[in-house]
């Protein structure tokens, strides 16, 4: 799978008492942009005895992001596991800056595990997922 992008606007509430964004706002962007490409996911996963749970999260925090700023968050999928799959993010700005680059704010991996619903045990991964994964 190619890059998945959204874009979002950084929002006066977004920003902490020092002035920049708040590092936990950083963990709305992923799960924005998370949510958005599992609902492109073409399938009913969604209403399915199973569903993905966050297992892990890891930011870099690369440099400050203020208001006012308009970004990308991507995701790629990395290749899937038998009930996981680890999606690779990037906060960067929309616009390139003088130099042509777009500044890049932070990188992140969060890892999903399927789960059964009613016993929280492991389950292997829906085929649509896996087959998302499998071209990343």
């Amino acid at each position: 799978m190619s890059e998945f992008i959204i874009k979002l606007p950084v929002r006066w509430g977004d920003m902490d008492a020092f002035n920049h964004v708040s590092n936990v706002v950083y963990l709305r962007y992923i799960e924005d942009c998370r949510g958005q490409w599992m609902q492109s996911v073409p399938s009913r996963w969604q209403q399915a005895d199973t569903g993905p749970v966050v297992a892990n999260i890891n930011i870099n925090y690369r440099r400050p992001l203020y208001w006012p700023e308009t970004l990308e968050v991507t995701l790629v999928p990395d290749p899937p596991g038998r009930s996981s799959i680890r999606l690779l993010h990037e906060i960067r700005s929309a616009e390139p800056d003088s130099s042509g680059e777009k500044t890049v704010y932070a990188d992140a991996s969060s890892t999903l595990v399927w789960i059964d619903k009613k016993t929280g045990e492991a389950v292997p991964l829906p085929g649509v997922i896996r087959e998302l994964g499998a071209e990343g």
